[in-house]
């Protein structure tokens, strides 16, 4: 199996063209530092109580009282640290580019990714979810469920970050939705059935898998 087939594959399976909703490039910046080491679903809840109280502007967050930011942020985990990191990153973005996340979305890629990667919290990972969701860039997100997957499948083996997507971002060619969908594709079916200890026997990609077939052979 090759990466587009791989691709391919997961798009007739799964739908994720709703995933990661949001209502502005702030609001995916924050909810790629909130879910760091929590579930998607405690990120929503506190990303809807965030804009309830209108703290997802960037005026807002920088200006918000750090224990009430706690308080709200709390079911996400890790709140004191979390909260201090989302003021943080909107004081940087009121400083530095007033109030505006897309000036600084908006340079170039790698560029914009030593930025953040120079801001407190923010990680290879975060990051690149930035770009991928916040800023439509051609990013892939190398997570540790991708290289479980990539490596299952045959479609390449390692567990390395950066060779992880060095390989896919030299080998996919379909444009920034296809990094959207990859990425997205890769964590429904690590929650599906791809999990640490795998449900092959209902998995949509089936024989085509190393994996799969390796352990029909034992």
């Amino acid at each position: 199996m090759d990466l587009d087939r791989l691709l391919g594959l997961l798009r007739d399976t799964y739908d994720v063209q709703d995933w990661w909703p949001s209502e502005s490039p702030f609001e995916v910046m924050v909810g790629a530092i909130l879910t760091q080491q929590t579930t998607w679903e405690n990120v929503a809840k506190v990303l809807d109580r965030l804009r309830s109280e209108g703290l997802l502007d960037v005026e807002r967050m920088a200006s918000a009282d750090l224990p009430m930011l706690e308080s709200t942020i709390r079911p996400a985990g890790f709140y004191k640290q979390k909260a201090k990191r989302v003021k943080g990153l909107a004081t940087y973005l009121r400083v530095r580019y007033t109030s505006d996340p897309m000036l600084m979305l908006n340079g170039p890629t790698e560029s914009v990714r030593r930025e953040l990667l120079s801001l407190d919290g923010i990680g290879k990972e975060t990051a690149d979810s930035i770009l991928v969701f916040g800023a439509q860039r051609e990013k892939f997100v190398a997570a540790a469920y991708s290289a479980r997957i990539l490596r299952r499948t045959g479609v390449f083996c390692s567990e390395n970050y950066d060779e992880i997507q060095s390989f896919v971002e030299s080998n996919l060619k379909c444009g920034p939705k296809g990094f959207h969908d990859l990425y997205a594709l890769i964590v429904q079916l690590s929650k599906d059935t791809c999990r640490p200890v795998p449900a092959c026997a209902r998995c949509s990609l089936g024989p085509e898998c190393k994996f799969f077939t390796e352990q029909r052979r034992r």
